[in-house]
């Protein structure tokens, strides 16, 4: 059977005739009009950072502090979280604004809950985090975070965040377009040194850094304090160059459960709004990240905020695709998204689906009862989120192909051999399905594209869902190629070829998924083989997992 492009017959034209179902027309309609909405201002600033005349380590060093109130009401918030305007050394000062970054709340998300503390002996120590922040314009920067409490010193203690009845918790962030988690983390946790040797020598310290170039992979930045220094002191990060993949993300699999992941990861591919609850901005925060993570070498292209502060929860109002971190403690307050139906066949294609899951609970919208029979077997909640893949038009049969490798890469317990065979597991299954792009040169039609000629790639679309010898893989490739996580990493492709993508933190899973790509290359030119997904799926998976990329 023939499967035919969406535009090969027009938007207006009946599904009947085209021989489509109607739930997939409106998921592929529905995929069009998000992307166009939400990405029609996506800029090329992401190259713009490594482009610099002047080489630069980072766009802004911050710090966020809380100061009180000025009226203290019942159910208000005591303090209120500011960036600390005097903790910017001037380089950084003259950095384009950005509105994300410039919300303080994101960097304290619970700072409405938070209480002085009486004595320094009660800190518990200091907490690493990282945020991903995204503008309206579409450029994706990391916020690397540690928060801390001062310590107490005759330099600095008129600088630390007080109030009359203890002292405050305070946040340091570096942020950069660079995912490098290990080397930017190790950068902030020397800036915390330095804080508590006064803000004098912190500024001293960004200053000396700031122009240095991000180090390859291999390198190292080494910086040796002058003879003026009461000790001499040598400071040396080596980097281990752009990472893909997020550390201790089977964790997070093995909490959730890894049908319950599916689910998710399903309804990410279909653009719709994910909200995580849990109990801890440091456990939401990392779920929200291991799981825009687990979709590279794609990227979520629209809202992501790893933990919804306390007063900006109308973000989860949105009505545009997101991917939401919210406290558990905050759930209660959503209430039209946690009561609110929304009806499959409405004509307002844009208003999607909502999908709510707790890191214990399971999934709480859609309602488990609304996706299967509800009985007491304990498989229940795992039939529910198979349903779900489903409804969100990921086949059962590509959502079980999942779920598998899922299972063989946690069989041995959480831990960082199986973070690793997680993100090859996802990348083994988005090769088999979408990994035969280069033969139909999609990144070179998509360049055809935005110079006004859409046959092109019309043309190689069409070719490009016809090849996959798998009918249920043809279903979901049909309306993925639509949405905008499809056409981002395109656009992507092909501002490489032509020569104006920089290096960034993509890359590394980029490449591994050409390798398993062209690995695959040789089963497609065979012909059209009966169940080649499972199989090709399976040998890969098996063949490449314990192997280090």
């Amino acid at each position: 059977m023939r499967t035919r492009s969406y535009k090969d017959f027009g938007e207006t034209e009946k599904p009947d005739a085209a021989g489509l179902d109607t739930k997939l027309l409106r998921c592929v309609t529905r995929a069009k009009l998000v992307r166009r909405k939400t990405l029609a201002l996506y800029s090329e600033n992401e190259a713009a950072f490594c482009k610099r005349m002047s080489p630069q380590l980072f766009d802004r060093a911050i710090n966020i502090k809380l100061q009180l109130g000025f009226e203290k009401l019942e159910n208000k918030a005591n303090f209120l979280a500011v960036i600390d305007n005097s903790k910017f050394f001037k380089e950084c000062d003259r950095q384009s604004s950005n509105s994300v970054i410039d919300c303080a709340d994101l960097f304290i998300p619970d700072f409405t809950r938070i209480k002085p503390i009486d004595d320094r002996s009660q800190w518990s120590g200091n907490e690493e985090f990282m945020l991903t922040l995204t503008d309206g314009l579409g450029k994706r920067s990391f916020a690397y975070c540690i928060k801390y409490l001062r310590q107490k010193s005759e330099e600095n203690v008129d600088e630390a965040t007080t109030s009359t009845e203890g002292f405050l918790p305070e946040v340091f962030a570096i942020i950069s377009p660079i995912h490098a988690p290990p080397f930017y983390s190790a950068l902030v946790r020397e800036c915390i040194n330095y804080i508590d040797k006064g803000t004098d020598t912190l500024k001293n310290f960004l200053d000396a850094v700031f122009h240095r170039p991000f180090p390859s992979k291999g390198s190292v930045l080494c910086l040796v304090e002058n003879s003026g220094s009461v000790t001499k002191r040598q400071f040396v990060i080596r980097s281990q160059g752009p990472s893909f993949g997020r550390a201790d993300s089977s964790f997070v699999i093995k909490r959730i459960g890894i049908e319950v992941s599916v689910s998710i990861i399903a309804a990410l591919l279909s653009e719709q709004k994910v909200l995580i609850g849990g109990e801890s901005v440091k456990s939401v925060s990392h779920a929200v990240q291991t799981f825009a993570a687990l979709l590279q070498p794609f990227s979520w292209p629209y809202t992501l905020v790893p933990v919804l502060p306390d007063t900006l929860l109308e973000l989860a109002n949105s009505p545009t695709p997101c991917l939401l971190g919210v406290l558990r403690t905050n759930l209660h307050k959503l209430k039209e998204l946690l009561v609110g139906t929304r009806k499959s066949e409405s004509d307002d294609l844009l208003k999607n689906d909502v999908v709510i899951v707790d890191l214990d609970g399971g999934i709480f919208v859609p309602h488990p009862s609304e996706l299967s029979v509800v009985t007491e077997n304990p498989d229940f909640m795992e039939k529910s989120a198979l349903a779900l893949c489903e409804r969100l038009l990921l086949p059962k049969k590509l959502a079980g192909t999942l779920i598998s490798s899922f299972k063989e890469a946690l069989a041995g317990g959480p831990g960082p051999k199986a973070d690793e065979m997680l993100q090859k597991a996802m990348l083994v299954w988005f090769a088999t399905l979408l990994g035969h792009y280069k033969t139909f040169n999609l990144p070179h039609a998509y360049l055809a594209d935005i110079r006004e000629d859409s046959s092109e790639l019309r043309t190689a679309l069409a070719q490009y869902i016809l090849a996959h010898p798998s009918k249920t893989s043809r279903r979901f490739i049909e309306w993925f190629i639509e949405t905008g996580l499809f056409r981002d990493w395109l656009r992507r492709k092909a501002a490489g070829q032509d020569g104006k993508s920089a290096e960034n933190w993509e890359d590394a899973a980029n490449q591994k998924f050409d390798e398993l790509a062209q690995t695959l290359s040789v089963t497609y030119n065979q012909g059209r083989i009966a169940n080649i997904f499972s199989r090709a799926s399976s040998a890969l998976f098996r063949s490449h997992l314990r192997k280090r990329f």
